[in-house]
This record gives structure tokens, sequence and C-alpha cells, in this order.
């Protein structure tokens, strides 16, 4: 496993907070596994990355899949069992030690590769990925463009890039969709105490949010100017993703956050 270390304050302050919520994130991904989220989110990963992997049969060789910002393995699992070859990234030690036991538990024949990193800079030469997939992941990119135009670095020419996001923690500048965010989760509940993050937890999240360039920011428009600044092609979104992948508990607690799907060419 490649490790890489986090030299900034903001950049600690963040992998810090993943490390501590690592067990109870992993208890909600567990969750999702065994429910309704795995065959959801299976079926249309598999719809997205059909033509890739035909692609690649053609060829006579297997999917080499870049699973970005990993956390306890979701997308892992999904793209193992979909027989890809996956290279799964996170800067948290204790989300990827979350990882291995959830793969294992999951797909223990998986061909699954660990890297202990940062997503926006990333140990890998150019030119390599037939598929770059993040969930809930640029919203955290101290960078963002750059994050963007390393993911794009490391996909092969006609490789694909999956962003599954929403406009997280927007609430903490915008005072309307505080509003809406405080009616729906007043009158909703997604998750157990097991996978939940605590009252002060959510505030020491509030407070890194508070710091990243994409809370003030509206997406997925600003994703889509970005992508095609980068050279990316046949940038599309899905704005209504969240209709197809959320439970409709999820959809009532986060419906002020709707989930967006980006995909993009390199």
């Amino acid at each position: 496993m490649v490790t890489t270390q986090v030299r900034d304050e903001l950049g600690a302050a963040i992998n810090a907070y993943w490390d501590n919520r690592a067990q109870t994130y992993s208890n909600g991904i567990q969750n999702e596994l065994a429910g309704y989220g795995r065959c959801t989110w299976q079926r249309a990963l598999a719809h997205a990355i059909e033509d890739t992997c035909n692609a690649a049969a053609r060829e006579k060789r297997v999917v080499r899949a870049l699973d970005l910002g990993c956390g306890p393995g979701f997308f892992s699992i999904l793209l193992a069992d979909e027989g890809c070859a996956v290279d799964a990234v996170d800067m948290s030690a204790r989300m990827l030690e979350r990882a291995r036991a959830n793969a294992a538990q999951a797909v223990p024949d998986a061909n699954i590769t660990y890297y202990q990193c940062d997503a926006a800079n990333l140990p890998f030469q150019s030119n390599v990925f037939d598929l770059a997939v993040s969930r809930n992941l640029t919203w955290l990119m101290r960078d963002p463009e750059g994050a963007y135009a390393e993911w794009l670095r490391v996909l092969r020419p006609g490789g694909k890039l999956l962003v599954f996001d929403a406009n997280w923690y927007r609430y903490l500048v915008d005072d309307d969709v505080d509003a809406a965010r405080r009616s729906d989760q007043a009158n909703a509940q997604v998750y157990d105490k097991g996978s939940r993050a605590t009252d002060d937890e959510e505030r020491r999240c509030e407070l890194i949010a508070a710091e990243l360039p994409l809370t003030s920011v509206v997406r997925p428009q600003w994703d889509i100017q970005v992508l095609e600044r980068l050279g990316a092609t046949r940038v599309s979104v899905n704005e209504r993703a969240w209709r197809d992948l959320w439970s409709s508990e999820e959809q009532a607690y986060y419906g002020s956050s709707p989930l967006f799907m980006i995909e993009a060419r390199k």
C-alpha cells in the first residue's frame, strides 16, 4: 500500500475527521450493501460502465478502475463485482482498514489494491485507467479544479469519469437551503445510532466545509464548466440521480441537497 503524508492544516483536519468517522461510516456502508442500496447502485453502475466494459472485452483485457476517495469500499466492491481490477485510494488509513475488511466479506476474491494518498495527488502514471469513479468526494477537495485535472490525467484517452455528488453543506451559505434542510430533517430519519455522525462530529464537519471552495458554489453547473475547460468531452449530468439511487428515507432526509451524476470522457 502506497502512503503519502498530509502536509497542510486543513488537509490534516479532514483526514482526522474521516479517521474518526471510519467505523460509523462503515456501518452505514454495510447497511447499504446488505439492503436496498447494493442492487440499486450496482444496476446503475453496471449501466454507466457497460460501454467501457464492452470495449475492454473486445480488446481481451480487464477494465482498470480507480475508486477515488474509496472510504469503506462501497464502489470498490461494486466495481469488483463487475469484473474490474480496482485501485482504491483514500487519505484515511482507518477508512482503508474498513474498506479491506468490507471487501473481504463481500467479494473475497476481488482484485482490489489500496493506496493511502490524497485523491488530488495520485501516485499513478498518466493514461492508465479506463474508468474513475467517486461518490461524495468532490465537495471535499481543497482544489477541486486541480482534482478534476488530476483525475482526467490518469484516464486513458476515451476513459470515463463518473462523479456522484451533491451541494453538501451549501446550507451554511444559503438561508433558503438551510430552511429546507431543517424542515426535511425534522421529519425524517435515515441513519441508526451506529452509523450516523454525532452532533460534535457534525459541527466539526461544518467547520471544515466552511473552509472548502465548493460549499458556496452552485453545482453541477460549476463542474460541467470546469470539466469542459479542462478538455473533457461528452460531459453530461443527471440531476435526478437521487430519485433513482436514494431510498425513500434518503430522499426525504437529504432532499435539500439532491444527488447528481456527472459523466465525462477524456
